[in-house]
């Protein structure tokens, strides 16, 4: 492509699932060219701790619609009104020659208002079923970038081009073998090692059934435990007598995920679209849990297009629970070849790739800009 430079906005936020993918566009964007970058946010959410420092940093005053009464609702009119206006002078101060939206709030009323000014525009949506605000700004977009194709069948009215490219991931991640990985974590490379975690806060219902299962696995197969608890839940699990025992190793939060993924021989998690993604450069046999209060079960649907292409064994959250997933974990464990069959499945669905192929997009749609401009003249 010839295009070297430009002014793009990036708008999301909320959780680290509408953040880290930016992040990784942004990245890729700066090795094709000279691009300024500038990150629209919302006033709470991570990308208040993660973004600032790296890229030029606004804020809009928007935030979600609870699905549930609270008076926060109330304001809900004022501040997405509040946002267009806001957004409107971000957008006349900076002069971008592309927005894109990583979902969430925050991504709507800048999008929306780039769309109506004719600034070509561009959504990255991560999960099998599109958030709410996809599905609202797929009729004013330029593009919409998605994670598999069957996300195209819950859009309704769709205004431009959409393209497969799979959710992009942090380039930091990098594998090594699970002999050197098992050495930073204290563990023994001849055992199977299970990976717990349910995203960086951690899920309180599967610490709690993983106390009452990990002490049958541990009697009945050689296995360890590489455990996030969750910052919120470490306290309390690390008092039980589980996490004392050898081979089991419990930790708040895991920076070094690239080491824990190394480590494991199987992976127990929530089904968010960064840890699906991460997983499917992982390629490791899981059980996926989806949370199950996810905005419009989401997680849930995320981990179904991974069940059925034979990925993953999904397990939902219920009163079986405990028993659910002690009848998957084991079923992985007595049968190796099916696990190992499992994990070259996530192949179908890697794009290494994903982020050079939307920040590719992000380029076309403003040299084509350009190119119309310069028809016009």
């Amino acid at each position: 492509m010839k295009l070297v430079s430009g002014k793009i906005i990036f708008a999301g936020g909320g959780t680290g699932g509408h953040v880290y993918p930016a992040l990784a566009t942004m990245e890729a964007l700066q090795q094709k060219g000279n691009f300024r970058l500038l990150f629209v946010g919302g006033y709470r959410g991570i990308e208040n701790q993660i973004v600032p420092g790296s890229y030029e940093f606004k804020k809009i005053w928007i935030s979600g619609f609870q699905r549930f009464f609270t008076m926060r609702n109330i304001l809900f009119p004022l501040k997405v009104l509040v946002s267009l206006f806001q957004s409107l002078f971000i957008l006349l101060k900076f002069k971008p020659d592309a927005v894109v939206g990583t979902g969430g709030y925050v991504s709507g009323p800048i999008v929306y208002t780039a769309a109506k000014m004719g600034i070509p525009s561009l959504i990255q949506e991560q999960d099998s079923y599109p958030g709410v605000t996809t599905r609202l700004l797929a009729r004013y977009t330029d593009m919409i970038c998605l994670p598999y194709q069957e996300v195209l069948q819950h859009l309704k009215k769709v205004k431009g081009e959409t393209i497969v490219t799979g959710v992009p991931i942090r380039r930091t991640l990098q594998l090594i073998t699970k002999s050197e990985a098992v050495l930073h974590w204290g563990l023994k490379a001849e055992q199977p090692v299970i990976f717990i975690f349910g995203g960086s806060q951690g899920a309180q219902s599967i610490n709690k059934v993983m106390k009452q299962i990990a002490p049958v696995l541990l009697q009945n197969y050689q296995v360890q435990f590489l455990w996030q608890t969750g910052k919120n839940n470490y306290l309390e699990v690390k008092e039980w007598s589980i996490a004392r025992e050898n081979g089991v190793k419990v930790l708040d939060y895991i920076q070094a995920m690239d080491l824990a993924y190394s480590a494991a021989d199987l992976v127990i998690s929530r089904a968010g679209a960064i840890t699906l993604a991460e997983l499917a450069m992982v390629q490791k046999p899981c059980v996926l849990i989806p949370y199950p209060l996810a905005a419009a079960r989401h997680q849930e649907k995320n981990a179904r297009t991974i069940a059925t292409i034979g990925a993953a064994i999904l397990v939902t959250e219920d009163e079986d629970l405990e028993s659910k997933l002690l009848t998957a974990v084991t079923r992985l464990l007595d049968h190796p070849a099916e696990a190992a069959e499992m994990g070259k499945n996530w192949k179908q669905i890697y794009q290494p790739e994903a982020a050079e192929k939307i920040a590719d997009q992000i380029i076309k749609l403003i040299e084509r800009r350009y190119e119309n401009q310069t028809g016009k003249n």
